[in-house]
């Protein structure tokens, strides 16, 4: 099985980290027992104020530790009598995800997709078509056409509106063995140092498709 992870995005977490950041990652290293314990307290990082440039040059070591992934309410679709019908899917918990850093890089490391380089995005309008009809994300408390782009129930009230945070995206592939490949899209926001949240899209052989939800909170 070979794994890709691949950019979507133009600007990488990367670039010259500072000499005492770089002696920062040494001590507190991926794994660690100082990461993973619960004594262990992550440099403030504010996603509403954080510039991009202050992000790539050391802000990001606030988001190195341990992570527990909410995916969904969401969708799921489902082959019946030869067509495609798309399914609700509850919010469901468990997976773990390491963040942490290779070659100065930003990396995910998930025990399903492997190792993901992650890249970011400056903050921007949200785009109309990029995120999730309100009804298939259990949100039928907001009107009819809204789109959902995070999981503002889970997180509960945000410090400021989507636009005006930064956002982190991850895109893996996989070989399936049958010609197509597997396809995880991630397209997450910043909100602090223990909260990220946005949506994902699974396709994959036959058809395969689900959508949703997603959010990550520091373990």
């Amino acid at each position: 099985m070979i794994l890709r992870g691949v950019f979507a995005v133009a600007v990488l977490l990367a670039g010259s980290v500072s000499a005492q950041a770089q002696t920062d990652q040494a001590q507190t290293a991926p794994g660690s027992l100082a990461e993973a314990s619960s004594f262990f307290k992550a440099p403030r990082l504010d996603g509403c104020t954080i510039s991009l440039e202050d992000l790539v040059n050391g802000g990001s070591e606030a988001l190195r530790g341990q992570w527990t992934v909410l995916k969904g309410p969401g969708e799921i679709g489902l082959s019946v009598g030869g067509r495609i019908t798309m399914e609700p899917l509850l919010q469901r918990s468990g997976e773990v995800l390491r963040l942490g850093f290779r070659n100065r890089r930003l990396v995910a490391d998930s025990p399903v997709l492997g190792v993901l380089p992650i890249g970011v995005l400056d903050r921007a309008p949200v785009k109309p078509g990029t995120g999730l009809r309100a009804e298939s994300v259990g949100r039928g408390d907001l009107a009819e056409g809204t789109e959902v782009f995070l999981d503002e129930l889970t997180l509960g009230v945000l410090p400021c509106g989507t636009d005006q945070l930064l956002r982190l995206n991850l895109l893996a592939e996989r070989e399936t063995g049958t010609g197509e490949l597997q396809r995880q899209d991630i397209r997450l926001f910043l909100i602090d140092q223990s909260r990220l949240s946005g949506t994902y899209r699974e396709t994959g052989p036959g058809g395969q498709l689900e959508r949703g939800l997603i959010t990550l909170r520091r373990r």
